[in-house]
């Protein structure tokens, strides 16, 4: 029965969860750790502690169940049919999305970013539609699959120059900095791969077909949902697909800038 209990209120349990290790961090790095960059930086360094697991949780989740296997080899099937991991996990982003990562976004000054913060609110928004349910199956991968680079970055933006305390904190510790170097690989791989390039391809080759085939049916067919609800989300694919090859482009020229001896640390670029 609890299991049960927890399952219906996974939105606001998860959400509430974030939120709640946010507060608990925030104090434990401004009182209770000593001085450190932690204590410079207590709300952005408790952001990044929630941030990590979470990542992967939501990755081995979309890495483990997203495929075309039965039922959900159909347009309308992928459309239309709730998947139970997906549902799931549109519940766990829209809950750590609305009461967590976003009021987070505005309270702490250094994650206050317009672009990322709209990202997010668009992030809701799509996952909201979700729940209708509309496109669950493929919250494994948006939700999921391409997670695995933020898994990487979650590390890495901690050392981000704008980070100074961190950076200078980052300089005293040799094996903390080849740890940092090697994520700094992985992630930079894990984005171009999955971010710039499978990202756009699924939305272009899967989403948005299947979007149409849904159109072009009866409306009895369509199960009483409105056309516009339809467009939403692979209207937010394609500005998302837009959105990473953008910081695509910003990450590329920091690696060129690297590789051509321009410049010291790769600077790492927010992404979805």
């Amino acid at each position: 029965m609890w299991l049960a209990f927890v399952e219906d209120n996974l939105l606001l349990s998860t959400g509430i969860a974030c939120a709640t290790a946010q507060c608990v961090l925030w104090l434990l790095f401004t009182f209770a750790l000593g001085d450190g960059p932690w204590r410079r930086e207590p709300g952005f360094t408790a952001h990044q502690v929630v941030c990590f697991p979470l990542m992967i949780y939501l990755t081995y989740l979309g890495l483990s169940n997203f495929g075309g296997a039965a039922p959900f080899d159909t347009p309308v099937s992928r459309v239309f049919e709730p998947h139970p991991v997906g549902t799931a996990m549109t519940k766990i982003v829209l809950g750590e999305l609305l009461l967590w990562d976003i009021p987070t976004g505005l309270l702490v000054t250094s994650l206050r970013e317009p672009l990322m913060v709209a990202h997010h609110v668009g992030m809701a928004l799509t996952a909201a539609v979700g729940l209708y349910p509309l496109y669950s199956y493929y919250a494994l991968f948006f939700y999921g699959v391409i997670e695995v680079s933020g898994i990487f970055l979650s590390f890495v933006d901690v050392f981000h120059p704008k980070h100074p305390a961190w950076c200078a904190y980052l300089e005293t510790a040799p094996a903390l900095r080849a740890l940092n170097d090697a994520a700094r690989l992985a992630f930079v791989a894990a984005y171009f791969s999955v971010r710039a390039a499978l990202f756009p391809y699924v939305v272009a080759t899967q989403v948005l077909p299947d979007a149409y085939a849904v159109l072009q049916l009866p409306v009895a067919e369509r199960r009483g949902v409105h056309p516009a609800l339809l467009c939403v989300i692979p209207v937010f694919g394609v500005l998302f697909s837009l959105l990473q090859c953008y910081w695509g482009t910003l990450l590329y020229a920091q690696v060129a800038k690297v590789l051509r001896g321009g410049g010291g640390r790769k600077d790492q670029d927010k992404q979805m």
